[in-house]
């Protein structure tokens, strides 16, 4: 037993100290003919990103530069009187085309020029524009293939509702699950990872792994998440073999899936710009020297302008699988206005990497084929996505994400960046992205601070920018409880107006769907679930707004079988459309004056400063509701029949998740539904002291549950003193 613990202790300390991971190496060493001291290991980072660990040259004569080529002969041939036709000179390690100093033992990044790939080269050589000679060079192997981020496909399905949807390997250091599902219910759970050739229980390092929070506990449930997680620094997947959700206290495997072997992903990025030995001094391609300027406490834009280009960093404090942070400059000249503005949107792509995206601002509302904030390429804006050389890399809670693009690109949809004359109007945001990787209403506050909303870009340079703090855990925010509304026989009219989707306490925890910002309000609730009844007719008093050029406030009511629904922006698929009447003619969906239910401007500042709604019905109390001067609501007669779908839904006609679920039924239930508490509510606010089973349409009213199951155990009390 001695002798096994001492060979495991070995085989222990053996694996603790990680070999670095550099990308899949090109060519060790500069060929055969080498000349000034070149010495390196070259590696491909990703198809267009190239490292090399150790490099040497000593800086002389002067003129050095990294040359790519297609034409072999110039590749290893020292004292070449010609340069190769074919070739392109790629930035140096500081991010300019100067030439190389002095390199001792140095680790250095390479990047090449926008839009080119590694295979569209066939050697590597540096070679001095001074002198027209070739210090050295190699080959590029043929068939050779760069680091990519890798599908493994899902989980296996092993225990507690333990599903995926694709599982890729984004670096060596990073893993994305699409759709992750767990109940929650393991004691001991863990994400957990291994080097056996079975999932089974390992000796650390290996095991358990911090969550994508980076978070060690226990970890809680998942219902259809998509999560990113960061290995520890003593781990890469590429020494892996598999990646599990495991109980440590039971050793069961929940779910796992196997890494394949001789993995090819890029290295990570803070790895790849890591020294690697004792005594190795690293450099990286370090951007131009930036201005910066804080937004707010939580977002910061670095900008520097390159010939006729301006490079930019947006970095953000922000939830790297849910939101989005977005700059540009204003609709308006002379202040400070989303509508007409030009942005670039940035965020995380689960699975993917960092994307940028040109965004255009019609109006104040979700992107639909009649505008709103869409991208430039989208139908409304019929433009082009100007955004080039988009790198990202997320640390310890900050999204950093860096991107190009012309001063003037033609595009009808983007403003001119100036570099003289006085500063201009800009804009940012951070808010959530919906089911379409599109901006969300952005959040109330984005930790804003007091600066100037107006940027010279031409000035000489500047840096304003303190430390972004790391994003700190919060408290859990409780989720509000889901309403219902019974439509009885005496009872069918339904009132629906505009109002606060209530973040993520409030339509994403009810629905757990990303919303615009905005969601019906039935009888002044946040999208209940409606229990109606077959052969009856129910009136559904609309207060959506009827000006279809104002997109922000104009909220068609349709029935639909697609849970999200925007039937405009989805036109052609398989949806389906249960038709009403308005006037006793036969439509699609109804359109009424607008009505929106706001919180008071004490409210605004409150959550602004912190607040947090224990309940809907905490929330109500702080909204009042701003109808506009042309406000009259449309009755829109809704009849289920017996083609009527058990379930469908209520939703807005123009735009994706305003509404919930529509139960039909041939008989309703006597009984609410045991898992949820029914609440009425009139336009004034919520009825919480009925003692009525169900809510009734527009006179309805509510029932408490906990206080009902208490007096339901009172009677079993009640009858087993009687019985014995």
């Amino acid at each position: 037993m001695r002798a096994q613990l001492f060979v495991l202790l070995v085989v222990v300390s053996s694996v603790q100290a990680l070999t670095p991971y550099h990308g899949k190496l090109i060519h060790s060493g500069w060929g055969a003919i080498v000349d000034h001291g070149l010495t390196g290991d070259t590696y491909a980072v990703n198809e267009n990103t190239i490292q090399i660990i150790g490099f040497s040259y000593d800086g002389n004569p002067p003129g050095g530069v990294f040359l790519l080529g297609t034409d072999k002969k110039y590749s290893a041939v020292t004292g070449a009187a010609t340069r190769d036709p074919t070739a392109t000179i790629i930035a140096n390690p500081d991010g300019n085309f100067q030439a190389l100093g002095r390199y001792d033992n140095e680790n250095i990044t390479l990047r090449l020029p926008p839009g080119q790939v590694l295979t569209d080269y066939t050697y590597i050589s540096v070679w001095c524009r001074n002198f027209t000679v070739y210090f050295g060079g190699f080959d590029i192997p043929e068939g050779f293939v760069s680091p990519k981020p890798q599908n493994i496909g899902p989980l296996t399905h092993r225990a507690h509702a333990v599903y995926s949807g694709d599982v890729t390997i984004i670096d060596d250091k990073t893993i994305s699950i699409l759709n992750l599902r767990y109940d929650g219910q393991g004691p001991d759970a863990f994400f957990y990872v291994g080097v056996t050739d079975s999932v089974t229980t390992q000796v650390a390092p290996y095991g358990k792994i911090p969550d994508e929070n980076g978070d060690s506990g226990v970890i809680s449930g998942y219902a259809g998440k998509n999560i990113t997680i960061t290995l520890p620094d003593n781990l890469s997947f590429t020494q892996l073999k598999w990646f599990s959700l495991y109980c440590i206290l039971f050793t069961q495997n929940f779910g796992e899936v196997f890494i394949p072997e001789n993995l090819n992903v890029p290295p990570a990025l803070d790895v790849a710009a890591a020294s690697t030995t004792a005594g190795v001094t690293t450099t990286t391609m370090a951007a131009p020297v930036m201005n910066c300027e804080p937004l707010s406490n939580k977002l910061q834009i670095s900008w520097a302008v390159e010939d006729n280009s301006i490079a930019f960093e947006l970095a953000g404090t922000i939830d790297r699988e849910t939101d989005y942070m977005a700059f540009g400059l204003s609709g308006s000249d002379s202040t400070f206005q989303m509508r007409n503005a030009d942005v670039v949107v940035g965020y995380w792509k689960s699975g993917e990497t960092a994307k940028a995206v040109d965004y255009y601002i019609t109006s104040y509302a979700q992107c639909a084929p009649n505008g709103g904030a869409c991208p430039d390429t989208s139908v409304s804006n019929g433009g082009a996505n100007d955004i080039t050389n988009i790198e990202g890399q997320f640390s310890e809670g900050v999204l950093r994400i860096k991107y190009k693009r012309s001063l003037t690109t033609g595009d009808s949809r983007d403003k001119e960046y100036k570099i003289s004359g006085p500063g201009q109007h800009i804009v940012w945001a951070i808010g959530p992205l919906n089911s379409n990787d599109e901006t969300a209403k952005h959040y109330p506050s984005a930790g804003r601070i007091s600066i100037a909303k107006t940027i010279q870009f031409g000035r000489d340079m500047v840096n304003n920018c303190p430390e972004l703090a790391v994003k700190t855990t919060v408290a859990p925010i409780p989720d509000f409880k889901p309403h219902h509304l019974y439509g009885t026989q005496d009872s069918t009219v339904f009132t629906l107006e505009i109002g606060q989707a209530g973040s993520t306490q409030g339509y994403l925890a009810l629905t757990g769907i990303q919303s615009w910002g905005i969601a019906w309000y039935v009888n002044g609730i946040l999208i209940p679930e409606l229990h109606l009844k077959r052969g009856v007719s129910y009136t559904f008093r609309v207060g959506g707004g009827t000006d279809s050029n104002n997109g922000a406030r104009y909220h068609p009511l349709y029935f639909t079988n697609d849970i999200k629904g925007g039937f405009l922006q989805t036109q052609g698929s398989t949806e389906t459309i249960y038709e009403g009447t308005v006037d006793g003619v036969s439509q699609q969906y109804a359109t009424g004056g607008y009505c929106e239910w706001k919180l008071t401007e004490a409210a605004v500042q409150a959550t602004l400063s912190g607040k947090v709604y224990q309940t809907f019905e905490e929330f109500k109390q702080d909204m009042y509701l701003d109808c506009d001067n042309s406000s009259h609501y449309t009755d829109f007669i809704f009849t289920p029949d017996s083609s009527t779908p058990d379930l469908i839904y209520y939703q807005c006609y123009t735009h994706k998740s305003l509404g919930w679920k529509v139960h039909v039924y041939d008989e309703l239930p006597t009984e609410s539904p045991s898992s949820t508490t029914q609440a009425g509510s009139s336009a004034s606010g919520i009825d919480s002291t009925s003692k009525q089973s169900r809510f009734k349409g527009s006179s309805a009213h509510s029932i408490n549950q906990s206080k009902l199951a208490k007096y339901v155990i009172f009677l079993i009390a009640i009858v087993s003193i009687t019985l014995f």
